[in-house]
């Protein structure tokens, strides 16, 4: 897919950093202009559920979705009791306020026959996206918008 406009940015500053620091995958094991992901990221590992009772601790995206989902869902109830809109498509807003999100800046994502994997990095990274949802500083973004 194509690189979108409110995403530009956070991409080409992530290369520019990543690159200086030598720790990019060889570049023919991506595509440098086409779309980044993730957006986001959220708790997924030792994910404590409970089912049936009993509870458990579980990995992977089916943590991490619920869990981003239901933040955006009670940010939408917050804009809903205030009067105002639900906030429909949420990348561009989440791009331009990147500060409300807990930015994860350690750690790498493993790469494949023993090459390198994408680090993550101040702000945008392939890792961790903008990073993982801060409700708190989300809700005073999203209050302040009409």
């Amino acid at each position: 897919y194509d690189q979108p406009s409110w995403q530009t940015e956070a991409i080409a500053t992530f290369f520019e950093n990543a690159a200086a620091a030598g720790t990019l995958p060889p570049s023919n094991m991506f595509n440098a202009t086409g779309r980044g992901f993730p957006d986001i990221a959220a708790q997924s590992v030792s994910y404590p559920v409970v089912a049936n009772g009993i509870t458990m601790s579980v990995a992977g995206t089916s943590c991490a979705s619920p869990c981003s989902g239901g933040i955006f869902g009670l940010l939408n109830d917050a804009r809903l009791a205030a009067g105002k809109s639900s906030l429909g498509f949420l990348n561009p807003m989440l791009y331009g306020n990147a500060a409300a999100l807990n930015d994860c800046t350690q750690g790498t994502q493993g790469g494949c026959s023993g090459i390198n994997g994408f680090p993550a990095v101040a702000g945008w990274d392939a890792v961790t996206g903008l990073g993982s949802p801060n409700y708190t500083a989300l809700l005073d973004v999203v209050m302040a918008l009409p």
